[in-house]
């Protein structure tokens, strides 16, 4: 069965791939530059690769509060496999931050021309130093075991992986959201949002990747996974979704009282983004409440927590890109100068125009769903390649059996 699951596997991640290649392809060779890339920049490459930073980062983090905050004995038997999946769904969103720019041989100039006052320039270099951590992490347990997580230099670098993991959660959250926190001390709980997002979406990939995957491919028995991590997992979709809920009331609430921060909020609640920020409401905090407690409460629903995983990406993703997007909507339609720029470029009706053009553009969702693939295609390679297992050591030089 296992080798059918992993030929199954490989196919979807393969197509998926392909599907990736050419939505970043036909992102590059566009017939003409729209005006929107001047007007309202940041689209679905962009929410793609937060996502996946959102992603990587809840699961790491996670992992780290359990081992180098309570010593968890349980979450070192699953930390290899959480670790090299934290790895894996990080290198989609890497690939996507350099797909999106318009001179990819020029993107060293992020690190080269490195501007301090600039929020993106600080996520090309939390990217690297969340990456380092986590790879030196995993390097480190696979060498030295899981033992040793728990103390001296294991519990320094996953401690160390978690701050930045934090950091670099918290600055994708306010550099992409500049609009949505006019003026700036609506800055702080857009961030906290963002890093209850990550959390949830980390508890989300972390029963697909392990309680899955995982089980299908490796060695560890469904019952350990269940034993281990199931209920918590279930926990922390709940305990988070209810988290997403409150900060993003919160930042709502707060957003609607003032000048640009209030028309996107009412783009939000009931304008032209109103039917998908509704739905990313249910999908990402309703149901994982829902079916999360429902699987505390069965001692562990395999069916309800795979489907709360699901909707919860799903949602997530939604979340947070009609965030971004009324964020920059809301410019056209709220300042003057940026509404007479719009209606000269684009028509009479900017708004609605600029909203299609960064929901829809066919490109770039065809990249983000295929970097679901690329993820797909190296976790399963990890699984199978590296010494993954609890106490399993590399035959080959390093990592590699």
């Amino acid at each position: 069965m296992s080798r059918r699951v992993l030929g199954a596997l490989i196919i979807v991640s393969l197509v998926l791939l392909a599907v990736m290649a050419y939505g970043i392809y036909r992102y590059k060779v566009l017939n003409e530059e729209s005006p929107l890339h001047a007007l309202a920049p940041w689209g679905l490459m962009v929410t793609g690769y937060v996502f996946f930073a959102f992603s990587s980062g809840g699961v790491f983090d996670a992992l780290a509060i359990r081992l180098g905050l309570y010593c968890e004995e349980e979450a070192k038997r699953v930390a290899r496999k959480t670790l090299w999946l934290a790895l894996a769904l990080l290198v989609p969103g890497i690939v996507l931050v350099f797909a999106d720019l318009l001179h990819t041989s020029h993107s060293i100039w992020i690190y080269a021309g490195f501007n301090p006052s600039s929020r993106i320039a600080w996520n090309g270099v939390l990217y690297i130093v969340y990456a380092g951590f986590a790879v030196a992490t995993l390097v480190y347990t696979i060498r030295r075991g899981e033992e040793n997580l728990t103390k001296g230099l294991g519990r320094a670098l996953i401690i160390a992986g978690l701050l930045s993991s934090l950091a670099l959660e918290y600055n994708l959250s306010l550099a992409f959201r500049t609009n949505m926190a006019v003026p700036a001390w609506f800055t702080a709980p857009l961030g906290i949002l963002g890093i209850s997002l990550a959390f949830l979406l980390g508890a989300a990939w972390t029963a697909i990747g392990l309680g899955e995957i995982g089980v299908s491919l490796t060695n560890m028995p469904r019952e350990q996974w269940r034993k281990c991590c199931l209920n918590g997992v279930a926990k922390e979709l709940a305990g988070m979704a209810v988290a997403v809920g409150f900060f993003t009331t919160w930042v709502l609430v707060q957003q609607h009282s003032w000048g640009l921060s209030k028309t996107a909020a009412e783009m939000l609640l009931g304008g032209d983004l109103a039917t998908i920020f509704w739905s990313a409401i249910v999908l990402a905090i309703i149901v994982p409440i829902t079916l999360g407690l429902y699987t505390v409460l069965r001692h562990g629903s395999r069916a309800a927590i795979l489907s709360a995983s699901i909707t919860t990406i799903l949602g997530g993703f939604l979340l947070y890109h009609s965030i971004v997007v009324a964020g920059q909507a809301s410019r056209l339609e709220a300042l003057q100068t940026y509404h007479a720029l719009a209606v000269n470029a684009l028509s009479e009706d900017p708004v609605t125009a600029a909203i299609h053009e960064l929901m829809a553009s066919t490109p770039e969702v065809l990249a983000v769903i295929g970097g679901i693939g690329l993820w797909l295609l190296l976790y399963i390679i990890g699984l199978k390649m590296l010494a993954i297992e609890p106490n399993e050591k590399p035959k080959r030089v390093l990592i590699f059996r």
